[in-house]
Order: C-alpha cells, then structure tokens, then sequence
C-alpha cells in the first residue's frame, strides 16, 4: 500500500484523501482559528499556521490537488519533488519520448584479485533497451569471470539481469507518471496523455482512478501504445552466452553437421552418366560423369510440376546437345519437370509413358498445355 499523503497536506487539515472540496474549507477554517498566531501563542503556533495555509492552498485547488495526489502513487517524503518544476526524464539519446521505461542492469568486470561491480538505473526506448542488455551482457560474459569473487557476483548479476526485466512495475509507473506530469507542466498535451496511458498498465487499482482523471482532464485522443516485447528483451541475455557456445562447440558441430549436410546434398543429386545407343538396338553408358542433377520427386497428383513445350522440341538423353535424340516433343505437348542442372539451363522432364529426357530451359513453360494421352503416366488416372 503507497502512501496517499507523504507531505501529510491531508493530515495537518485533519481530512482524509478522499475527502470533497466542502470539507477541506471548513476544516480549514476551524484550524487557522486554532492555529492563527494572534490567538495562539504556542511557540510552533507560526510554523504550523503556515502549514496549513500551504496544505489549504494545494488541496483546495482540483488541479494541485490532483498533481499531489498523482505524485503520492510514486514518490514518498524524502524524495517528493518540486511540483512545479519536474524535469523531463529522456531516453538514452537525452531525447523527449514518451514511450519509455525503466530497468537496472548490474555490470561486473573482473580483475584477477579485485574487481568492479555497478548497478545502473536505464531509461530507454524499446530498441535502446536491447542494445543495452547486449552490450551489458557480452561484458558480463567476458570479462565478469575474472576472480574468484567477481565470479560469484557475476553468476548473480546474470541472473537478476535476466529475472528483473518487465518486473519493475514501481520504477516503470514512476517514470511514467513522472513524464505525464512533466509533459502537462510544458503544455506538451499529446506526450502527456501517452505517457498517462501507459502508466495506467502499471498502476495499482487504488491508483487508476487519479490516473483516470487526469487522462480525462487532458482530453483528446491518442492511438493505443504498443506492449513492450518484454520476452524478447528477456530472450537478449541469453543470445551471448549462446553464440559462445556455438563458438565453442564449432569444431564438433562441423563433423557432425558437415557430414550430415554432405550426406543431404548427395541424395538430392543424381550422378548422370550418357547414355550411347547402337544401330542394332543395344545399349551402354559411358563411365565419365558429364552432369550432376537436382532431383524433384515424381508427384502425380502435383500441378505445380506440369509444363508444356513452347515449339516442336528434340528430347535428349542427357543434358546438353552433344547426346542423342531421345524423342521429338510437339508444340503444346504437357510434361512433368522431374530435375534440373545446377545451372537449372537444362531440365529433366518426364513424358506420357513415363521416359525422362533433357530438353533446354527455355523450351518449356509452367502450366498444362494439351490434355495428357489417355494412362499417361506424368498425373493421375482420374484426371
């Protein structure tokens, strides 16, 4: 529970906070009878006159009255500031914004024997905050080990670092509230009533109704904040330590992986060799490697994969125009695209009875064009 009257202006008045402008003036009244120094000659008599003449002159005006409140929620006796003449608090780049927030960072840097360690205190942007969580972290992480003391210190200031992002709700609404007033005090309507809605999310239920009728006295509109991705900027503390080990395991990773990563590549290739037909109808291959070919599974049912020829086309049995006439493709004629050359400046299609040929890119076209023959075998029967 805050406390709603850390100036006591309430208590010298004998009023309770929620107490209507009617009552402060005759509680008033009674007390500066008491209290006037041409009555009472207490020796405090002066003093406490005074009081109450400054706790009347903010309480029986709605608008310091309000303010006062409003500071209450985020500021107790001893650091309660001066209510006309708040400073703007800025981002990281000393500029005006609205949208900010506050959260502590601790930094350890190690030194073998001794070491340093600070907690500060960050205003910032949603971006600024990421950066900062980086810097802070890849220090930690380098130079926070250095010394049996500072490694202890630095294990739990990379815990906190990591618990205590979006969990500030005090320091957050503070900055907030802090801001809204500030940016009313400047005439700075729009930024003041952003940075009022957003204080809102970090207010108690006690607390909305204040904030609720200073967003109404300042009228107007605003588009809705964004949410800060507070899970992201949580998720930024690991990304150090991560890559670290990445570093660190490189050497496995790469027999593993690499192996894998082969093993792949080879089963979406096709070693081609060419194929030489004799007079007499045999046939042989040639054991020199000519091509190297990307396969794409044969998918029947898969239009994606349906082409036709642009002109009457030679089908060839390999790759390029030095092997032989596997058959001739007319104009229009659909087939089915089964692989590519590295350079993808031949394709592998697959015709109606189901052969595989070569033919050059740019002699086929994506999309059916004639009807397939009846038991083709490139799309299914119920086509």
């Amino acid at each position: 529970m805050y406390n709603q009257d850390p100036l006591e202006y309430y208590q010298i008045l004998d009023v309770s906070p929620d107490a209507d402008a009617k009552t402060i003036k005759l509680h008033y009244r009674d007390k500066a009878k008491e209290w006037h120094p041409d009555y009472n000659k207490a020796e405090d008599a002066i003093e406490h006159f005074q009081k109450l003449s400054v706790a009347y002159d903010i309480l029986q005006d709605e608008n310091k009255r309000l303010r006062y409140d409003l500071l209450a929620c985020i500021y107790d006796k001893d650091n309660f500031p001066q209510m006309d003449a708040l400073s703007i608090l800025k981002d990281r780049m000393n500029e005006e914004n609205p949208d900010v927030r506050a959260f502590d960072l601790r930094y350890v840097f190690g030194k073998i024997i001794k070491f340093s360690h600070r907690e500060e205190r960050l205003i910032c942007t949603e971006k600024q905050a990421l950066n900062e969580i980086l810097k802070c972290s890849l220090s930690n992480w380098l130079c926070g080990w250095w010394g049996i003391k500072s490694f202890a210190v630095n294990c739990r200031a990379l815990i906190a670092n990591y618990k205590h992002i979006g969990t500030n709700r005090q320091d957050n609404l503070t900055v907030l509230l802090h801001n809204a007033l500030a940016y009313d005090e400047e005439k700075k309507e729009k930024k003041s009533l952003y940075s009022a809605i957003l204080a809102l999310e970090y207010a108690l239920p006690e607390q909305r109704p204040l904030i609720e009728r200073f967003i109404k006295r300042l009228g107007g509109k605003v588009q809705k904040p964004p949410r800060w991705r507070w899970f992201r900027l949580k998720a930024a503390n690991l990304l150090v330590p991560f890559i670290l080990l990445m570093v660190i395991l490189s050497p496995i990773a790469n027999s593993v992986f690499g192996g894998l990563q082969q093993y792949v590549r080879k089963e979406n290739e096709i070693t081609y060799f060419q194929k030489v037909q004799f007079n007499n109808g045999g046939e042989t291959f040639d054991d020199i490697v000519v091509s190297k070919i990307f396969d794409i599974p044969v998918d029947i049912y898969d239009d994606k994969m349906l082409y036709h020829l642009k002109a009457d086309t030679d089908v060839m049995y390999g790759p390029g125009d030095k092997f032989d006439v596997m058959a001739k493709g007319v104009e229009g004629q659909t087939v089915r695209l089964t692989g590519f050359t590295p350079d993808k400046s031949w394709y592998r299609i697959m015709l109606d009875n189901g052969e595989m040929g070569f033919v050059e890119k740019n002699a086929v076209e994506q999309g059916m064009g004639k009807a397939p023959s009846i038991g083709s075998k490139i799309v299914a029967e119920t086509r």
